[in-house]
């Protein structure tokens, strides 16, 4: 069963790609936008995953067998704790809402899915799940990666909603030129990031240096993770 990756894809997806401001906004102000969000990786879960829901996906012992219904909403109440805990301690207890916190909130969430599917860890995945990943770390993730890391070293971030979804179109453009059989890649990749840096950085100048350069790298590292996949597996 390929259900460990699929669940990861579903995390991404309603942590990123569904995550519009208006949720995230709402999530840290009420626990109904956090219900709300932890619903959409269910929907998400049952959509990716729907083929194998009445499988048995965890035994505990030889007493207890959870199909996928059960450990599907199990991992959406965890999923829901999480966020709600962590909303819990930047309201209440001043906990700093910065780079580091963010990357300890995913590695909770992720940390729990492979706790349900620790036979699993080992188990190649799906090669379209797996470019779904790549490309949603490449665009989404990526944004609010460098979103938290601007705003800890710089008080704020430069970058409004409609940059941002320019920023995740020209990141996407990135890691596809990777995908191009051969050289072709590489040279289309090369003239590609020297335009984005003269118009992004030289002519327009409302995106740090920061925001160009980890960005584009990010998005050639999973790019070139991409094209590993695509022409040698």
């Amino acid at each position: 069963m390929q259900i460990l990756w699929r669940l990861v894809l579903a995390h991404f997806l309603a942590d990123f790609t569904l995550q519009t401001n208006f949720i995230a906004d709402w999530k840290r102000r009420n626990v109904l936008g956090g219900f709300t969000h932890s619903f959409i990786f269910f929907v998400c879960g049952v959509a990716l995953c729907f083929n194998y829901l009445g499988d048995t996906w965890l035994n505990i012992g030889n007493i207890v067998a959870l199909n996928g219904w059960v450990s599907l909403s199990i991992l959406t109440f965890l999923h829901f704790l999480e966020d709600e805990w962590r909303g819990w301690t930047i309201k209440k207890l001043n906990t700093p809402d910065n780079f580091f916190f963010f990357i300890w909130d995913q590695f909770i969430h992720l940390l729990l899915i492979f706790v349900f599917f620790p036979n699993q860890i080992g188990i190649y995945p799906e090669k379209w799940v797996l470019f779904a990943i790549l490309f949603i770390l490449a665009t989404h993730f990526t944004s609010v990666f460098v979103y938290f890391l601007e705003k800890d070293l710089f008080g704020d971030s430069k970058v409004l909603v409609v940059e941002k979804y320019y920023s995740m179109a020209e990141r996407l453009a990135t890691a596809f030129c990777l995908l191009l059989p051969g050289a072709w890649g590489f040279s289309f990749l090369g003239v590609w990031l020297l335009m984005v840096f003269v118009y992004r950085y030289l002519r327009v100048k409302e995106y740090s240096l920061l925001n160009i350069v980890v960005g584009n790298l990010m998005a050639v590292l999973f790019g070139f993770a991409a094209r590993v996949i695509y022409y040698k597996f």
